[in-house]
């Protein structure tokens, strides 16, 4: 029963009908698959500026159909990209990697073309006519390029600063001799003008345009009184002094304090020296008033008047009575006698007038 169906079947795939019959299905699928073939190819033009690129391709990847191109250069960037049915267009730029410095920061650019000038414009530099640039600004960038960029400004400013007074030195008869009175200046005010240059931000140098004084200095003044001025004339009988000793008739002097009457007048150094346990080199008791002297210089028994020269400590009426060692450095000094040791390091070692008035 089976072989008999094997049989009638192959009879009928085998006839001439059938066989026609399985032709014109062959056909018509074969012209369908061309036409859906033909919907599925894609047409992609790519420009890149300067040359037109054509691709015919299954694929709808950009990326992947602009791989398998051979541009002249791998880096690009895709500007444009538009569909009319079958056909993509594609605009492309290229990129060069652009580097600029300045100072010490250096600026990474990826840059489609044009001038150094339009990329420090991109990186957001103002470049004017006082600034540095290495390359030129209208060197055209066509690969890697590295961009040396020095920013120089021009600042405009001003600042005020005194004007130091001076002190001018007047003498004066409408003051008293020996006096001085000090009138205190004012400083004046000066408005300055400057240019301020500044490299990549630091300034660097600073330039004196112009000056302008807003209020002049007004001087002060030392006057020195040149006045004479009478006062009476004291005695050393009414001044306190350091010595003891009383002179047979009181010392007549001035108003500064000096003997009116005097034989002659030194300025010399002196110490101070109190008591030790011996007399004097003349043989009398050591008291305030009896001094010690170069005898050379001054000999024993001299009466003197002795004084500081501002007139701020007053020994008094003296008598050269005593010596010392120090005569052997100090040949022109004096020692002077005091009462206690506190004094003799209170006055120290300092200069003395000394007047000769016997």
């Amino acid at each position: 029963m089976i072989e008999k169906i094997k049989y009638h079947l192959l009879k009928v795939l085998t006839s001439r009908q059938m066989r026609i019959g399985c032709i014109a299905v062959i056909t018509a699928l074969s012209v369908a698959l061309a036409t859906l073939i033909s919907y599925s190819i894609y047409t992609v033009n790519i420009f890149d500026g300067e040359k037109l690129y054509t691709v015919r391709t299954l694929s709808r990847n950009v990326t992947s159909v602009l791989s398998g191109i051979n541009f002249r250069s791998n880096n690009y960037n895709i500007k444009e990209t538009t569909m009319k049915g079958n056909t993509a267009s594609i605009k492309i730029a290229y990129t060069y990697p652009v580097y600029i410095t300045c100072g010490e920061n250096t600026v990474e650019l990826t840059f489609e073309g044009g001038t150094v000038e339009d990329a420090l414009k991109k990186a957001g530099f103002s470049v004017d006519g006082y600034d540095f640039v290495e390359p030129a600004l209208n060197t055209v960038i066509n690969d890697t390029v590295y961009i040396d960029y020095t920013n120089i400004d021009y600042v405009d400013g001003t600042y005020t600063e005194a004007i130091p007074y001076t002190t001018d030195v007047v003498y004066s008869n409408n003051y008293a001799k020996g006096t001085t009175t000090l009138k205190v200046g004012t400083n004046g005010v000066m408005q300055v003008g400057y240019t301020e240059k500044f490299v990549n931000g630091v300034s660097v140098e600073k330039t004196v345009t112009d000056t302008e004084i807003l209020t002049p200095a007004v001087n002060g003044q030392q006057i020195v009184g040149t006045k004479d001025v009478v006062k009476p004339v004291s005695s050393s009988a009414s001044v306190k002094t350091i010595s003891v000793l009383t002179p047979d008739f009181p010392i007549e002097l001035d108003a500064n304090g000096n003997p009116v009457n005097y034989k002659s007048k030194m300025t010399v150094r002196a110490t101070a020296y109190t008591y030790t346990g011996n007399n004097c080199s003349t043989g009398v008791a050591p008291k305030p008033g009896y001094i010690a002297v170069n005898p050379k210089v001054i000999p024993y028994g001299t009466k003197m008047y002795i004084k500081s020269p501002d007139g701020r400590i007053i020994y008094g009426y003296a008598v050269a009575a005593d010596t010392g060692g120090f005569i052997r450095k100090y040949p022109t000094g004096i020692d002077l006698f005091m009462s206690t040791e506190t004094a003799c390091r209170n006055f120290g070692v300092r200069n003395m007038e000394i007047y000769i008035i016997g």
